[in-house]
This record gives structure tokens, sequence and C-alpha cells, in this order.
């Protein structure tokens, strides 16, 4: 399904509020679909909590901030994991090295 311009999407919202509502859960649902099957059960997990969140929300704005909220926990949370990991598959490098001198080799424009 194609994605409508943001003010196609503003004028359905301002003149029939009902099918803008359609519309998203058509996108979203449509979104999740093309995603692996692995990732289908989360992403309808979180879009569970999303619904939820704008439901108890008292306004428009409360919910996005809420859910804005969400999202920087998430990325905080991988920010956090990503810093706490080790590297698993480089080796420490060595504190001293003997340096090698090599001599060119002799060309044959020398002989």
């Amino acid at each position: 399904m194609d994605m409508p311009t943001f003010d196609e999407l503003k004028d359905l919202a301002r003149r029939d509020p009902e099918g803008f509502e359609r519309l998203r859960a058509e996108l979203i649902e449509d979104c999740i679909r093309r995603c692996s099957e692995c990732n289908q059960r989360r992403l309808r997990g979180l879009q569970f909590v999303i619904e939820a969140r704008r439901r108890v929300a008292r306004s428009p704005m409360k919910a996005l901030l809420d859910i804005q909220g969400m999202m920087y926990d998430s990325l905080i949370g991988l920010q956090q994991a990503l810093l706490a990991q080790k590297p698993s598959c480089a080796s420490p490098l060595p504190k001293n090295a003997k340096v090698l001198h090599f001599r060119p080799p002799a060309s044959s424009v020398d002989k």
C-alpha cells in the first residue's frame, strides 16, 4: 500500500477522523505484514502497547509524549546494551613489539 503524503493524511484526519483511523490501522498492519515472521509477533505486541497508551492518554499531545518516552527508553536501553558488550573477536594488542628493519631488494638495474 502506498503511503499518502502528510498533507493528504492531515486533510483526511480533519474531514474524516474515522477514515483516517482505518487507514492508519491498515498502513500499520501492512508494514507489520511485510516484516519477517520472527519479528511480526514482537511488532504486534509493541503496537498493542502503543494503542493502549493512546487510549489512556488524556489528549493527543499526551499520547505523543508517552510514545516518545517509550522510544527514548528503548534507545537508552539499546545504547547501554551495546556499551556493555565486550569485544569478543578482537585479540588484545601487544604492549610492545620488536621492529625489524628490511633492506630494499637489489633491483636488476643495479647489476
